[in-house]
């Protein structure tokens, strides 16, 4: 017995040091790593992250994935987890949802994060807008009235075009995978372009891209004004137009809103078919239908408390910047304020 006893325990004793070295290699080794990180996204965030766009700014390190709930209720669920310092949020948005102001809802994550830089569209045939902080996927579903959306929110360390061209190439991968998974038939584009973020002033004789054609009078003391390069694709454009003179501060804030971006400004607040065009004594608004989508979008001006606006500018402001985003787009039937 006492030799059967040996004998076994020399088998043994093999085994466990092939089973200790094979764990001490599994967890330390280059390939170990890459098998670990790949089991981890099988099941992080219903397995739509991608293993190399998101390698990019793990390092192939497990602890980056850090938080992984499903958020809100019923039909309007969506994911919302951490890769690395990025939070992204993938859910589908129905048409006809508005934003809810009491629980979490995807729309409620496309308010965009104050930044140095104004949005600009991703190109390469994607929907959606990059400003160095917030990048966005937007792909309308052809057999639903609804759309797919990812939203990638970071910082500033983000905020140089190869930064957002990585960030926008994550949002495009894990489009293509949660488009799949929730059914959602779509056209998708291809490799994104170099990225060039805008955040330059230019006097207001010189209005070009999302400012293109405004005339501005004196009388409005505007100095300086900020936009970036037209783009019939993405989804939120931005003119701003500011004063030197006293803080340098922004006086009037212009926005075009297209499909989802749109809809988060409807709030359960408003009625479902707002916001509707019109005019107040700080802002104007006016909409437009657009191919592709059954949301209206929206266009606005808003004076902040620097300025001194008159209806006459912000009637006319409002015109040529609605008016030219809209043909951008291909929208029609432009509804201006009476």
């Amino acid at each position: 017995m006492k030799v059967v006893r040996r004998l076994a325990l020399y088998g043994v004793l093999p085994l466990v040091l092939v089973l200790t070295a094979a764990y001490i290699w599994y967890r330390t080794s280059d390939t170990g790593r890459g098998w670990r990180y790949e089991d981890k996204l099988a099941t992080y965030c219903g397995g739509l992250i991608p293993y190399d766009e998101a390698e990019v700014f793990t390092g192939l390190n497990t602890d980056s994935f850090s938080r992984d709930p499903v958020e809100g209720y019923g039909e309007d669920r969506f994911r919302s987890c951490r890769v690395a310092d990025l939070t992204v949020s993938i859910g589908l948005v129905r048409a006809d949802a508005p934003r809810s102001d009491s629980v979490p809802d995807m729309l409620s994550t496309l308010e965009r994060e104050e930044s140095d830089h104004l949005p600009v569209g991703l190109g390469g045939g994607w929907r959606g807008y990059t400003d160095g902080r917030t990048t966005a996927v937007v792909l309308p579903c052809t057999n639903k009235d609804a759309s797919l959306v990812v939203n990638i929110a970071g910082d500033s360390s983000h905020a140089n075009g190869d930064e957002s061209r990585a960030v926008g190439e994550l949002a495009t991968a894990i489009a293509r995978k949660a488009a799949d998974r929730q059914s959602c038939e779509a056209s998708f584009g291809g490799r994104l372009p170099e990225l060039s973020l805008s955040n330059g002033q230019y006097p207001p004789a010189g209005t070009s891209g999302t400012c293109e054609g405004l005339q501005i009078p004196e009388s409005q003391w505007v100095n300086w004004v900020r936009g970036s390069a037209a783009s019939d694709s993405s989804t939120l454009e931005l003119c701003l137009l500011g004063e030197t003179k006293a803080r340098d501060e922004v006086l009037y804030f212009m926005e075009a809103s297209f499909g989802p971006f749109a809809q988060r400004l409807r709030s359960t607040d408003h009625d479902q078919h707002g916001p509707d065009a019109g005019l107040t004594h700080d802002s104007a608004t006016a909409t437009a239908s657009c191919p592709g989508s059954t949301v209206p979008a929206v266009f606005r001006i808003h004076a902040t408390s620097y300025a001194a606006p008159t209806e006459q500018f912000l009637r006319s402001a409002l015109h040529t910047f609605a008016e030219r985003s809209a043909a951008r787009h291909g929208c029609t039937g432009l509804n201006l304020p009476d």
